[in-house]
C-alpha cells in the first residue's frame, strides 16, 4: 500500500509538472483607464480578447485599482484564476490619480511584491475565483522602490509588482511615464480660452505650439528622465531575480519607442531643440547626437547593473491607436539575454479591445 501511495504522488507531481512546463502564452495590454462603470460596461471587450487571443498570463496597464481586475478577471470567465494588483487608491474624479498595474494568471501566483515608490503600509493579498477577498496564504509584500529618489520623487512615479508564478517565471508589469507635455498643454488651452472669449490668440502661444519652446524641450527630457529612472531601478530587482534562477520578463506600457534620434545608447544625452507641439513621429534632427532618452539602454547596453536585457519588442509596429505618432511600439517586453531564445517574437493583436492600445503577446517555451 505504501509503494501504491509513493506511486500515485510521484505520478501526481509528475503531471502537475508536466502542466507547468508547458507553452505559456503572455498578452500585455494597456486597458485605458476608466470610470468603473465603463469597465463593467467592457466586460464584452475583456471576453472577446481573451478568446481571440487565448493568454495563459495578462500583464494589465491602467487599472484603478483592486475592483478593476476583479470585474475583468470576471468577465473573462477562466474557471480558475490567480489576481494581483498594485495598491489602488479610492478613484476620484481624476482616474489618472490612480493608475496600477497587475497580472492575470491561469498560472498559480506563489508569491508577490510591491515595489512601491510610496508604500502606504497596506496590506493586500492575491485574490482568486475560490476566493474573491484574498488568499491570506499569499500576501503581497511591500517595498520601496530603491534608487528613483535620487532626484526626489515625483508626482507621476510609479512601482511595479514582481508576480512570481508557480513554473519559474517572473513578471514585472511597467507603466512609465508618458510624453505629456505641460509647455503644449498650457498653450493649447491657453488659445482654447481665448478664442471662447472671442479673442485672437496670441503669437507667441501659437509659436510655441508650431515649434514649440525651451521650456517644452527641457520637459520632454524631463519626461525621458522620469522613464529612466523607474526603468533602473526595477532593473535592480529584476536583475536580482534572474540571478535567482526565475525566468524574467518586463512588460507594459513604457511610453516610449525606438524612433532614430530618440533613443540614446549612452547617459550623454544631446542638446534638445525645440520642436512641434503636433501629434508626429519624432524629428531626429532636433536631436544631435546620442539620443534623450536612455530607457532602453539601461538594459540592453547595460547602463546600469548586471545583466544585459533584450528587447523582445524592439521591431514592433504602433501599439498606441492614434496614427499620427511614428508607426513604432510604446508596449513593450524584455528579458535577460541569456533567456531571449526562450520568448518567441513578440506580436500585436489585431484590436484594440475598446481600449487606445493594442494588446501584444509573446510565447515562453519553458525549459
Amino acid at each position: 500500500m505504501n509503494c501504491l501511495r509513493s506511486l500515485l504522488l510521484a505520478s501526481g507531481m509528475l503531471l502537475a509538472t508536466h502542466s507547468l512546463a508547458a507553452d505559456v502564452k503572455i498578452v500585455s495590454w494597456n486597458v485605458a483607464a476608466s470610470p468603473y462603470e465603463k469597465v463593467l460596461a467592457r466586460a464584452s471587450d475583456y471576453k472577446k480578447m481573451a478568446d481571440t487571443l487565448s493568454p495563459d498570463l495578462i500583464v494589465l496597464i491602467e487599472l484603478t485599482g483592486r475592483p478593476d481586475i476583479k470585474a475583468i478577471a470576471d468577465a473573462i470567465g477562466w474557471p480558475t484564476y490567480y489576481a494581483t494588483v498594485s495598491d489602488g487608491q479610492v478613484q476620484g474624479d481624476e482616474i489618472h490619480a490612480s493608475l496600477e498595474v497587475g497580472v492575470l494568471s491561469k498560472i498559480p501566483i506563489t508569491s508577490v511584491i510591491e515595489f512601491d515608490p510610496k508604500p502606504e503600509g497596506h496590506i493586500n493579498q492575491v485574490f482568486t475565483n475560490s476566493k474573491p477577498d484574498g488568499d491570506s496564504a499569499i500576501p503581497v509584500k511591500e517595498m520601496p522602490l530603491k534608487g528613483i529618489d535620487m532626484m526626489g520623487l515625483a508626482a507621476t512615479d510609479r512601482g511595479t509588482l514582481r508576480v512570481d508564478l508557480a513554473n519559474g517565471l517572473t513578471v514585472f508589469p511597467v507603466h512609465l511615464k508618458s510624453n505629456s507635455n505641460d509647455a503644449c498643454y498650457a498653450a493649447d488651452q491657453s488659445i482654447g480660452y481665448l478664442k471662447k472669449l472671442g479673442l485672437p490668440a496670441l503669437p507667441a502661444l501659437q509659436m510655441v505650439l508650431d515649434k514649440g519652446s525651451d521650456v517644452k524641450a527641457k520637459a520632454d527630457k524631463d519626461n525621458a528622465f522620469k522613464r529612466e529612472r523607474v526603468i533602473a531601478a526595477t532593473k535592480t530587482v529584476a536583475d536580482q531575480a534572474a540571478t535567482d534562477g526565475r525566468t524574467v520578463l518586463i512588460a507594459g506600457d513604457w511610453n516610449t519607442s525606438f524612433e532614430p534620434g530618440k533613443f540614446g545608447q549612452s547617459f550623454d544625452d544631446c542638446s534638445l531643440a525645440a520642436f512641434s507641439c503636433a501629434k508626429a513621429p519624432f524629428p531626429a534632427s532636433t536631436c544631435n547626437g546620442d539620443g534623450y532618452d536612455d530607457t532602453f539602454a539601461i538594459l540592453t547596453v547595460p547602463l546600469s547593473g548586471s545583466q544585459k536585457w533584450t528587447m523582445l519588442s524592439k521591431n514592433l509596429g504602433r501599439t498606441f491607436k492614434e496614427t499620427e505618432f511614428a508607426d513604432k511600439a510604446i508596449d513593450h517586453m524584455a528579458v535577460p539575454n541569456a533567456q531571449a531564445s526562450a520568448f518567441a517574437a513578440p506580436k500585436v493583436a489585431p484590436d484594440t479591445f475598446g481600449s487606445d492600445h493594442f494588446p501584444i503577446f509573446t510565447v515562453w517555451t519553458a525549459p
